[in-house]
């Protein structure tokens, strides 16, 4: 008697615990944990390319010397008739992630003394647009979201790159042979002079 009464609550333990597992399964197959798209969604400021704005804290019309106090001496640079590149590399190594701005000074205005920022490339991904697309994406990601017009290339490293724009929205794109996109510019929305800067 002592032995059936065992067995008996062994089996009512069984069953209560299969029972569980069977449950459990069961509202796991129905409410699957799905991410937090608002979550996922957003970009800290620092890291968010604005087409037609900004690069992170970068800002289009910005003065190139708040810049420079932001990053600091740029590593390699060049300047003549009003117009000055400058590019900062990770490290300092010019094999890194780049950043550059081209800035320009209005001869002759009122605002002459500042040289306002007319295009910002990023090479890293690290930055990104709100879309999620950064460089490493291949151009097919990037034409589901920018309507591109194909626009001159050229040869770094021995690579051929294209640029890609999209006009309206001041935001292109360099491409590599193989279609990964290798740096993103930044420029006022349907500027040709801006957006046509070679920043190479």
């Amino acid at each position: 008697m002592k032995r059936y009464t065992c067995l008996t609550i062994l089996f009512a333990m069984l069953f209560a615990v299969a029972c569980k597992q069977k449950g459990s399964d069961a509202v796991g197959n129905e409410t699957p944990n799905l991410p937090d798209t608002t979550e996922v969604k957003a970009i800290p400021a620092e890291q968010l390319i604005s087409p037609g704005e900004s690069i992170g804290h970068i800002k289009l019309e910005g003065s190139a010397d708040s810049v420079m106090q932001l990053l600091g001496r740029p590593d390699t640079g060049d300047a003549a008739m009003g117009s000055q590149l400058a590019t900062w590399y990770a490290d300092h190594d010019t094999a890194g992630y780049q950043t550059s701005i081209f800035s320009r000074r209005d001869m002759g205005g009122k605002d002459e003394p500042v040289s306002r920022i007319k295009k910002i490339l990023v090479t890293s991904p690290w930055f990104k647009t709100g879309e999620y697309i950064s460089t490493g994406n291949n151009i097919k990601d990037i034409g589901k979201y920018y309507t591109l017009k194909e626009g001159n290339g050229y040869k770094r490293n021995g690579r051929s790159i294209k640029i890609y724009t999209d006009m309206a929205k001041g935001i292109s794109f360099e491409i590599d042979e193989n279609g990964k996109c290798v740096s993103i510019l930044v420029h006022k929305p349907n500027s040709a002079a801006d957006t046509y800067l070679n920043m190479h």
